[in-house]
């Protein structure tokens, strides 16, 4: 009982098909959409999503697949199957097809880096160039007789009679109206005629002449006007061209008949590549529809669990609210098979709302489509989605609405087992609360032994309850808004809620008094399970706001001390540059005061006068002591964020900073004694151990999907690991101003670290994320190059920023 039609209608499966269809470019792409289907295996649903991923990013690399070309052939492919001839305007439209089909294999095929899956199903459309060419050759567009476009017509090439035959039927048709002219003027027949024209009748020239003068004009009668003033009269004086002409049309169309029935069979002859080619179409504008429904539906593909995970789905939104525009809050959902998760709160509150969710990821995740959820959710195999929502009352069986829900369970408990979900709306409700509640809990029971994982809504307190004496239980809640009396459709994992039906009621107008009577006699008062529940309700509200807060405190706190640690930065670096300069300015004018010694030292030895030599070697020794203390006090360089080497860190080809060469370096030997033997560039060199340094290994690989508690909180991660040998941020599926904050974060570190590039992971999604950081990456100070991403580091959902 994989499911029902009933099931399938009731979670809106065939609205979301419609929206599918909406998308498709073909006929037979419209048909494939409509009758959707779940794949049987898992590897089959997978391949759809792939498929689907690769249409969006052609998509969004302005190469989307085109099939513009392509027309509906049903009725023509049927006729010529059964040996009919087909018009022209029918194998213009094969011929176009064709034509469609190669463009479309060749723009595949040219990319299918990054997209093997859609180029290989491209790859199954047949050439048929030959058979395009002859077809197109054979026609050519007409005119109407308005001068505008007109349908194709066969050109007069298309075979070597052809040509003469119409050249000859225009010449005896004008040599026809020649003769019909001349005729408008004689005198035996110009003082008959009605008014002074040729027309045709019976496709034969005629004149139109007037009722008393039949007599007077020999010839044959084609019938008469309307107002029977008016006979048309075919002379007899051009009925033998009249014969010719007729011959000649004929030939004509027996000669165009010949060539559409020959053209007619080249297709038949070729039926068998034409249909391949028309599946492979369909199928592909299928994958073009799935590719715009998810684009539409900011989804994506989900990740395909093994049998016994949990049903994980993140941020999840009811993909018809958010076609349709309207506001749609994203929840988690989370249940495994032999579970129940008891959803309760408000009515109006968003509860039937998380089962349908549930229900439609699920079929859609079978079908091999991109969900309306965050990045990471999980699905496990689920065979069988079972539903029952609203009314089930069935006049036909003179069934009442509750004897219509309980043969909806009867059904459930048979199908139930692990791989069956299970959606029941206010489960055992509309008979006594008491007994209703024991029942639901018996078949909730029922059912998580059997193994099916089981999502209900209830406003029972005695299945509210059940979490906390049975584990395979979980409560879940929706919540409501105590101060403005309104819910908030936020699904809160592990905590019960409150139905909050008198709040309700107040809201929606009920008199006052009303309310405040049901109020005073609703047993326990605000003493009552209700009132619990809408006071955990209205402190978890509370303790979300202030956490909200307070993350909010502590990203501006970062934000601060990370701009601390870079102006400090900065002003560390414009000092050592400050003293660099001054030092090697000092050096500078050591030099030159050194060659000036040895200069006039050596005239001193030529000419032996002047400065004595102990004098000049006074001066040059003074010299060299200063030039000691300059370069004594010249500055340290500039280390990388790390720690002082240990004998354990140099093993060959670690990689290291050398103080005294500043830069980093590849140890070759273990150290001998306190030096060792290190690589840097071409140069190989023995330096001491003092003079080494180990910059901070890379953060380890860090996921920035959002991490999760059954509280229902969140908090968000950076992500920091190397692909191919670069420092990676992945911001895929976070908020585009936490993205931007983690990437100026990164950037700072990278820049610290000496990296020559680095790679910032987005995806593909809209597009939005990608642009603002690329915008933001281009902006961003120490930023040489900003590039996509090649093909097997992601392509265009990923960017490369050089570092210069």
């Amino acid at each position: 009982m994989p499911a029902t039609d009933s099931t399938l209608a009731e979670l809106g499966w065939p609205a979301l098909l419609a929206e599918l269809t909406r998308r498709a470019r073909t006929r037979r792409g419209e048909a494939l959409c409509d009758a959707l289907q779940p794949f049987a295996d898992r590897s089959a649903a997978l391949h759809r999503q792939r498929e689907v991923s690769e249409a969006r990013a052609l998509h969004d690399a302005a190469q989307p697949m085109v099939l513009d070309g392509v027309r509906d052939l049903e009725e023509s492919l049927r006729r010529s199957d059964k040996g009919g001839a087909l018009e022209a305007a029918a194998l213009v439209d094969v011929a176009t097809t064709l034509r469609a089909g190669a463009a479309l294999r060749k723009h595949l095929v040219r990319h299918r880096e990054g997209r093997p899956t859609l180029a290989g199903r491209a790859a199954l459309i047949s050439d048929l160039d030959e058979l395009a060419d002859m077809l197109e050759r054979a026609f050519v567009r007409g005119e109407s007789e308005e001068g505008g476009p007109a349908g194709p017509r066969i050109a007069d090439g298309a075979s070597a009679a052809l040509g003469s035959l119409r050249r000859r039927a225009r010449a005896i048709r004008e040599e026809l109206e020649r003769a019909l002219e001349r005729l408008l003027d004689a005198s035996d027949v110009a003082p008959h005629l009605q008014e002074r024209y040729f027309t045709q009748r019976d496709d034969r020239y005629v004149l139109p002449i007037r009722v008393e003068g039949r007599a007077k004009v020999k010839g044959i009668v084609h019938g008469s006007s309307q107002s029977g003033q008016t006979v048309f009269v075919e002379p007899e004086a051009v009925v033998e061209l009249n014969n010719r002409k007729k011959l000649a049309e004929w030939e004509v169309a027996e000669e165009e008949r010949r060539i559409l029935v020959a053209l007619s069979a080249e297709v038949q002859a070729q039926m068998s590549s034409i249909l391949v080619n028309l599946d492979v179409l369909a199928h592909l504008d299928l994958v073009g529809a799935c590719a715009r429904l998810a684009d539409d539906l900011h989804a994506t593909p989900p990740d395909l669990a093994e049998a016994g995970e949990a049903l994980d789905l993140r941020r999840a939104r009811h993909p018809l609210m958010v076609l349709s525009g309207r506001t749609c809050v994203p929840n988690d959902i989370i249940v495994g098979d032999g579970q129940a998760l008891v959803v309760s709160g408000p009515n109006a509150g968003g509860k039937t709302v998380a089962l349908k969710i549930a229900g439609l990821l699920v079929w859609m995740t079978r079908c091999g489509l991109h969900l309306p959820a965050q990045e990471g959710s999980r699905v496990p195999p689920i065979d069988s989605v079972v539903c029952d929502v609203g009314d089930a009352q069935n006049l036909e069986q003179n069934l009442s609405t509750f004897s219509g829900h309980v043969a909806r369970l009867i059904e459930f408990l048979a199908a139930a087992r692990p791989g069956t979900l299970v959606l029941l709306d206010e489960i055992a409700g509309g008979t006594d609360p008491g007994e209703g509640a024991a029942l639901a809990q018996a078949v909730l029971e029922g059912l998580v032994e059997r193994g099916a994982m089981v999502i209900a809504t209830t406003h029972y307190d005695r299945l509210r309850l059940l979490p906390t004496s049975d584990s395979r239980f979980v409560n879940a809640s929706v919540g409501f808004d105590v101060d403005k009396l309104a819910p908030t459709f936020t699904l809160t994992l592990g905590i019960p809620g409150a139905s909050a039906a008198l709040a309700v009621a107040r809201r929606l107008g009920l008199d006052s008094a009303v309310v405040d009577r049901a109020q005073s006699i609703s047993g326990d008062g605000p003493r009552g399970l209700e009132q619990l529940l809408q006071n955990l309700e209205a402190e978890r509200s509370r303790l979300a706001e202030a956490r909200a807060r307070a993350e909010e405190l502590a990203s501006a706190a970062e934000t601060q001390r990370a701009l601390a640690e870079s102006r400090a930065e900065e002003a560390r670096v414009a000092l050592a540059e400050a003293r660099r300069g001054a030092h090697d300015a000092a050096v500078a004018t050591l030099r030159e005061a050194r060659a000036e010694l040895d200069e006039r030292a050596t005239v001193l030895r030529r000419n032996a006068d002047g400065i004595g030599p102990a004098e000049l070697a006074a001066q040059k020794r003074a010299i060299d002591a200063a030039a000691a203390k300059v370069h004594g006090a010249a500055p340290s360089p500039m280390l990388p964020p790390g720690r002082a080497a240990t004998l354990d860190d140099l093993s060959p080809g670690a990689s290291v900073f050398v103080a005294r060469l500043g830069g980093r370096a590849i140890v070759l030997e273990r150290p001998r004694g306190k030096k060792v033997l290190v690589q840097a560039g071409p140069l190989k060199v023995s330096v001491g151990l003092d003079d080494i340094h180990v910059p901070h290994a890379p953060a380890a690989p860090v996921s920035a999907r959002t991490l999760r508690g059954h509280n229902g909180f969140e908090l968000d991660t950076p992500a920091a690991d190397r692909r191919r040998g670069l420092r990676t941020l992945d911001v895929r599926g976070e908020r585009v101003d936490v993205a931007v904050g983690l990437l100026e974060k990164f950037l700072d570190d990278a820049l610290r670290s000496g990296e020559e590039a680095v790679l910032v992971i987005h995806g593909h999604g809209t597009g939005a994320l990608r642009d603002t950081l690329r915008r933001e990456l281009r902006r961003f100070p120490g930023i040489a190059g900003v590039d996509p991403a090649p093909p097997d580091q992601g392509g265009d959902g990923a960017t490369i920023a050089k570092l210069g």
